[in-house]
Parts: C-alpha cells; sequence; structure tokens
C-alpha cells in the first residue's frame, strides 16, 4: 500500500466505474464508455481541489492496482469542484445528459467539517475481494485521519450494500442519519443513503 500518484488516477477511475457498475449504467447510459474519462478526471480534481488523499494497493505484475481508497482531510473548494465536474459532464456527455448526470451524481449530500476526515471511495477489483483489503485500506484511512488531527471519519454508504455495512460496523462505525431520495430509489435502486462516522 502506498500513496497514490498522478499516474494511478486512471487505475483508480476504473476500479471506482467496475465497483460501481450498476449505479454508472444508469447515470451514463449509452455513454458509459466515458465514464471512465469522466471518473478520471473527478479524481484529479479532488486531489487537486478537494482536500482528497488517496491511497494504492498494487497487486503482482501485471495487474497494476487493484485496490484504493480516497479520504478528504484538507480543505474543499466545493464551488470550483463543482464548476469543474460539470465541465467535465458537459464535454464528456453533452449538456442534457450532463445535467442528468450532476443530479444523481450529487447524491449523497455531505457537509465538510474541519474536524472530521471523510471516505470518499472505498473500492476493491472483484477477483481481489475477501481478502482483507477492504479492512486495510479502511485502517490506513483512519490512521491518515489521526495524523491530520481528525476527531472522526465519516462516510456514506448505500442501505443495501450490505456487505459494506457489515465491514464498517465490525470497525466501530455508527448510523448518524440517512438521506432518502425518490430520484435516486426510482433509477439506481438505491432508496437510502447512511451516514455513519466513527470516533478515533
Amino acid at each position: 500500500m502506498r500513496p497514490a500518484e498522478r499516474r494511478d488516477e486512471s487505475a483508480i477511475a476504473d476500479l471506482v466505474v467496475e465497483g460501481f457498475l450498476n449505479k454508472f449504467r444508469p447515470v451514463f447510459g449509452r455513454q458509459i464508455d466515458q465514464s471512465v474519462k469522466i471518473m478520471e478526471k473527478w479524481v484529479r480534481l479532488e486531489h487537486s481541489l478537494g482536500g482528497v488523499s488517496s491511497l494504492v494497493v498494487e497487486g503482482p505484475e501485471p495487474m497494476g492496482i487493484i485496490a484504493s481508497v480516497g479520504v478528504r482531510t484538507g480543505g474543499s473548494d466545493e464551488a470550483a469542484l463543482t464548476r469543474g465536474l460539470w465541465r467535465v459532464l458537459r464535454r464528456h456527455l453533452g449538456y442534457a445528459r450532463a445535467f442528468w448526470a450532476a443530479t444523481l451524481l450529487s447524491y449523497p449530500r455531505y457537509a465538510a467539517t474541519s474536524y472530521e476526515a471523510y471516505v470518499e471511495r472505498l473500492v476493491v477489483a472483484h477477483e481481489h475481494r475477501h481478502q482483507g483489503m477492504a479492512r486495510a485500506l479502511l485502517e490506513e484511512a483512519e490512521s491518515l485521519s489521526s495524523e491530520f488531527d481528525k476527531e472522526t471519519v465519516g462516510l456514506h454508504v448505500s442501505g443495501d450494500n450490505l456487505l459494506a455495512l457489515k465491514l464498517y460496523e465490525a470497525y466501530g462505525y455508527k448510523e448518524i442519519s440517512r438521506q432518502r431520495s425518490l430520484l435516486t430509489s426510482y433509477f439506481l435502486g438505491i432508496e437510502d443513503w447512511l451516514y455513519l462516522q466513527k470516533e478515533l
């Protein structure tokens, strides 16, 4: 495991799209092939404007990156992030589809605080799941959060992601709130977004 570098951003994007393909298909529709390019640019924006640090796990050659976690520990320029994402979506999808994608991708909503680190994403390649990598990444995310003097770590998980919920609960994360969305329920099959938090 090591800190991510700029050259890893494409591989992180591949992992995110693979890990959440059932959510990305309804968002991007027939333009699903554009999702990796868009996600790569989003990861770059997170790193440059969003206060996010990423960690990656490399598999044996020639596998490359097989798991990653992104943790927001620094300040975030939300306005610049929103503008940057909109430009990327519009360039790759056109105005109408970009508006649709931006609407669905705006869930779950989160308001950053100075005392909390936030896990933006935790993904493990399908063929490398159930090997303890998610646990190791979560532990490293918490260590990184402590280095930045954060008091808590927060994250969102969809209510139907039972394996992830089991992992987070086993590591002491507790449900703080829920967001319900008719929009994501209908189009993504996600009725509830659970916000979990752990004190460090």
